[in-house]
């Protein structure tokens, strides 16, 4: 739970908004991941819960599913360096397995046409400050974005 907890600056007490459908999406989706063959016991996630003044303060989009406990911005670290695991194999860590694991999420969620799954599924590539990443949401209706040139 402590992932969740928004990054806002400050101290405690916390509070956390969190939808039970994200979580139930997150480990149905956990275990496709391990399934495929990355063992990992769980995602990081980067960004889970924001208040509304945080996420107006990091320029997000002004009804971001964040706010409202039903999204989560994760990616796999398995050994600990804090950004994304070569998850293709091909010796790097990059967009490249932002993309695969975006597509994992695309095809998870489409094969099981849930309504409690559908949702958005974004990609993002690294910044200064992070790595590569995907987002999942549980909005309800199907959204993606973050598709790359080749």
């Amino acid at each position: 739970m402590g992932q969740f907890l928004c990054k806002q600056a400050g101290g405690f007490p916390k509070y956390v908004v969190l939808q039970p459908a994200l979580l139930n999406k997150l480990e149905e989706f956990l275990l496709e991941v391990n399934q495929r063959g990355i063992v990992t016991p769980s995602f990081v996630v980067m960004s889970g819960y924001r208040t509304p003044h945080y996420n107006r303060a990091i320029r997000n989009v002004a009804n971001s599913f964040h706010i409202y406990g039903g999204a989560a911005d994760i990616y796999i670290d398995v050994d600990g360096d804090g950004v994304m695991d070569d998850i293709n194999g091909d010796g790097r860590s990059d967009r490249a397995d932002a993309t695969l694991l975006y597509e994992w999420a695309d095809s998870f969620v489409t094969r099981h046409n849930r309504p409690d799954l559908t949702g958005g599924i974004g990609k993002y590539d690294s910044t200064a400050a992070h790595g590569p990443f995907i987002h999942l949401d549980v909005r309800g209706t199907p959204a993606r974005w973050g598709h790359w040139p080749p």
